[in-house]
């Protein structure tokens, strides 16, 4: 009788242990399956926060582009209106009707910047459709001179002042770009 026992109590065992072992086993698929979910999660919000981050970039990248193509439409309008004024004084009304249409363009690829930040790229694109427009006043400033100046010393002043605000325009220019450069290679 001791082996049948023995036998009862071997089986009741290995019946017990296969048991304990299939709710590990489940535990375990579960725990596995739980992390799994977990991990895929994870994955999924930092894969949406990169691709976030790549569009707001990209959208600063083209606000960005977008100012600094208006700026050189204007500015390569403006360097004709000094060679006109330059050699038939003064500006027709039609060449400050186009300047002030395109500062006016300017303005509002400065104004969408404010949309995509930083503040620092705001600051400096308001900075520089300030720099446009103060140099396109002194170039307006400089035609009125030819009108009344009696010699050639009379726009000298004007003269200056325009190289004043192209110099600044320039400063403002060059500051814009370091700061949109360093936001678009910043790591999103």
């Amino acid at each position: 009788m001791d082996q049948g026992i023995a036998g009862v109590i071997a089986g009741i065992a290995g019946l017990v242990g296969a048991g304990i072992g299939g709710f590990a086993t489940a535990y375990g698929a579960r725990v596995g399956a739980q992390k799994t979910i977990e991990a895929a999660q994870a994955q999924v919000s930092h894969q949406s926060t990169a691709e976030h981050a790549h569009w707001v970039r990209e959208q600063r990248r083209q606000a960005y582009s977008d100012a600094m193509e208006t700026h050189g439409t204007f500015i390569t309008s403006l360097n004709v209106a000094v060679s006109q004024l330059s050699a038939a004084p003064p500006l027709s009304s039609e060449t400050v009707t186009e300047l002030q249409e395109k500062l006016v363009a300017l303005g509002l690829a400065a104004t969408r910047i404010h949309l995509w930040g930083p503040e620092e790229a705001v600051s400096k694109a308001n900075t520089l459709a300030r720099a446009a427009h103060r140099r396109l006043e002194a170039l307006k400033g400089w035609s009125a001179a030819t009108e009344s100046a009696t010699a050639y010393r009379d726009t000298r002043p004007r003269r200056r002042e325009y190289g004043e605000a192209t110099d600044a325009e320039t400063t403002a220019r060059a500051d814009f770009v370091t700061v949109a450069r360093s936001t678009l290679a910043a790591a999103p």
